[in-house]
């Protein structure tokens, strides 16, 4: 029996996830509730995009997850000081799964019944709201812990934590998270990852995440818990990751991609 490189791959990555999910659980890093769809959401997105890219898709999503926690804790006792950290000691919970979760899932079920045709445009979607999801929680939890941002819709001093609120320490991280999921997304392109078509997917998920993460500052500074919408933090990042993995979608079409 001939087991292709692709079932052995998955069955690796899925392994390392699970034990990785699972230690950052019994670390108390993520609650009960983001344990089960962490592990449900990981599940689909192996399905939905196939023994091919399956493994990548959640790959890319762990890299996410591993290194979102462990920004959360850059400088915590500071920011705990100043009253703006993450809620015990960081622990992540179900709305923060699917807040950041759910557009990932949303281009995976699209890449799912497109056609082959397509099908390089919404694995550049997908990679794009994951960028803009790790872009944005870079930049939040980095930015917090150096100086006073300004807001995004004035470029006002205000208070750190400040819904909106942007930084240069911030945006510098913002272009290292979304780089680190964009260098991880090349997986999806096998050998055409050290070719032109390379060098525009890199490109064009990186600039999707760090303007995604952008669209989430002015919602922050908009609408986030104002009235008539009073959308919470966790609307908000499912409405930047949409708007981060549309706009690689319309990057990449533009390009011929």
């Amino acid at each position: 029996m001939v087991v292709s490189t692709q079932l052995v791959l998955s069955l690796i990555t899925v392994a390392v996830a699970f034990l990785l999910v699972f230690f950052v659980y019994q670390k108390r890093k993520i609650s009960t509730s983001a344990l089960v769809g962490t592990l449900g959401m990981g599940v689909l997105i192996l399905l939905l995009l196939g023994l091919d890219y399956g493994y990548i898709g959640l790959l890319t999503l762990l890299t996410f997850f591993l290194f979102g926690n462990l920004v959360t804790s850059y400088k915590y006792e500071k920011k705990f000081a100043l009253g703006i950290a993450e809620a015990h000691r960081g622990m992540r919970d179900i709305h923060n799964v699917v807040g950041n979760g759910l557009s990932p899932l949303i281009f995976a079920v699209l890449f799912a019944v497109s056609s082959e045709y397509q099908e390089l445009l919404f694995l550049l979607g997908f990679s794009g709201a994951v960028a803009t999801a790790t872009a944005d929680t870079f930049s939040t939890e980095i930015g917090q812990g150096h100086g006073t941002p300004r807001l995004i819709t004035t470029l006002k001093r205000v208070p750190a934590g400040t819904n909106g609120g942007v930084s240069l320490p911030g945006f510098g991280a913002a272009v290292l998270g979304s780089a680190l999921i964009a260098v991880v997304s090349l997986l999806f392109l096998g050998s055409r990852a050290i070719t032109y078509l390379g060098t525009l997917f890199f490109t064009v998920c990186l600039v999707a995440g760090l303007l995604g993460s952008l669209i989430d500052s002015i919602l922050s500074a908009t609408v986030e818990d104002r009235d008539p919408l009073s959308l919470n933090k966790h609307h908000v990042n499912i409405l930047a990751t949409l708007s981060g993995g549309v706009i690689a979608m319309l990057l990449g079409a533009s390009l011929g991609m």
